[in-house]
């Protein structure tokens, strides 16, 4: 009797924990959010043609998304640069990851079957005000992979945008003229998605991020978030400090679009009056 009793109690806390951790034979992903559990009801997980992976959750009018620089299985850390881009809404609050200020870390443990698991926190989100948001104990586990090599036929039978092979785009860097002669557009996400534009010369890379639907205005580049920017040469690759991005033009239609910025680097480089007409 003692015995049969001591099963019983066993099986019940197993049985409890795993109803309260995640759902073992289903796909999952979820995570305590400043103590309290959030559980998507939506989760994806898809492999972009540069290797990375973003990884995303939403429930009524929460959502969650973060991004690894690949798909590998093994620890991925925020002080590395291997995770970025992480967000986290609810109704009109956004809280997003912020370079040298959040922390946290990605680990796959395993990938089979086309399915993806691993585990996850992040410390210091902060919203527009300053207020900071933390994640812990988060799990996905079996969430299906949306495979890249779909996206690279699609992208193959697509003509590419005239905007994209006639774009340009100059700037001073550190008082120097900067003519580029190479240039690309990707555009990322799930739910928010976003225009990564990029223009090189030997000398070195200008890249900036910004959302899909943009309109014309101004906004304030960061290092990181829905309006962020970098420069790269040989030996140095810096986010922004803080900056500006103008919009002077955006047609969605035929997916051109044309603005002007400046920023200066975390490393200390000064781009100014950069101009660029673009299309993705």
């Amino acid at each position: 009797m003692i015995k049969t009793t001591t099963l019983l109690a066993v099986f019940c806390l197993i049985f409890t924990s795993c109803s309260t951790d995640i759902e073992i034979n289903n796909p999952a992903l979820q995570a305590k959010i400043d103590g309290e559990i959030f559980r998507s009801s939506i989760k994806k997980a898809i492999i972009y043609e540069d290797g990375t992976l973003v990884i995303s959750g939403s429930a009524d009018d929460k959502s969650i998304s973060f991004t690894t620089s690949a798909t590998k299985v093994g620890t991925y850390k925020m002080a590395q640069q291997s995770v970025n881009t992480v967000s986290f809404k609810k109704n009109q609050e956004e809280f997003i990851s912020k370079e040298g200020e959040t922390d946290g870390i990605v680990n796959i443990t395993e990938i089979h079957n086309n399915e993806i698991s691993g585990n996850f926190y992040f410390n210091d989100l902060k919203d527009e005000n300053g207020n900071s948001m933390n994640f812990s104990d988060g799990w996905f586990y079996r969430i299906p992979l949306e495979n890249g090599v779909i996206q690279e036929e699609e992208v193959i039978t697509q003509d590419i945008n005239p905007c994209l092979l006639n774009a340009s785009l100059t700037a001073l860097v550190n008082g120097t003229e900067m003519i580029t002669d190479n240039h690309s557009a990707e555009i990322f996400g799930v739910e928010n998605v976003s225009i990564l534009i990029k223009a090189t010369n030997e000398e070195g890379e200008i890249s900036i991020v910004f959302p899909s639907n943009i309109t014309t205005g101004n906004y304030s580049l960061t290092g990181s978030g829905d309006y962020s920017a970098t420069y790269t040469s040989s030996n140095d690759k810096s986010s922004a400090l803080s900056g500006a991005l103008t919009i002077t033009s955006h047609d969605a239609v035929t997916k051109c679009i044309s603005g002007s910025f400046e920023f200066e680097t975390r490393s200390g480089v000064q781009v100014s009056q950069g101009i660029f007409e673009f299309g993705y």
